[in-house]
């Protein structure tokens, strides 16, 4: 995870976002970007550097080799936390949403009794069924919303 090309990760994804807006069947032409833990903060790194990507949800993710530059966000962001991750503190999420907001974005954050990895069901000593329920459903309606 720390030795991650970040760079070419976020050169894949904007491949990726590139490849979906070519299909015709993708219309209108927006595509959003989504990520777990390390997956979360590379998915806001790309939608800082691509603006082709319209939405940006992040669960649980922050990645202290991942500098985002939230002045170039073009699309909205949504943020889910535990409020007991181990990972990630309650003070780390929102100094992360605070930057964000002070860099101008839209951004939606929500905080769940749950910890690291609550949305990741096949790790069940982690997985929280009402904050993963509750966070997808906060999730399709923001991207329903923000990619229509």
């Amino acid at each position: 995870m720390m030795a991650l090309d970040i760079a070419k990760s976020a050169a894949d994804l904007k491949g990726a976002a590139d490849y979906l807006l070519g299909l015709d069947a993708v219309a209108p032409k927006k595509v959003g970007a989504l990520g777990f833990c390390m997956g979360g903060q590379l998915a806001l790194y790309a939608a800082t550097e691509h603006p082709e990507i319209s939405a940006c949800v992040d669960f649980y993710g922050i990645h202290p080799h991942v500098k985002p530059d939230f002045a170039k966000l073009g699309g909205k962001v949504l943020c889910h936390w535990g409020k007991q991750d181990g990972f990630v503190s309650t003070e780390a999420a929102e100094a992360l949403v605070a930057s964000l907001k002070e860099a101008g974005a839209d951004v939606e954050s929500h905080h769940y009794d749950a910890g690291h990895a609550f949305f990741n069901d096949s790790r069940p000593e982690a997985y929280d069924a009402a904050a993963a329920s509750l966070a997808w459903d906060r999730t399709l309606g923001f991207l329903r919303a923000n990619l229509a």
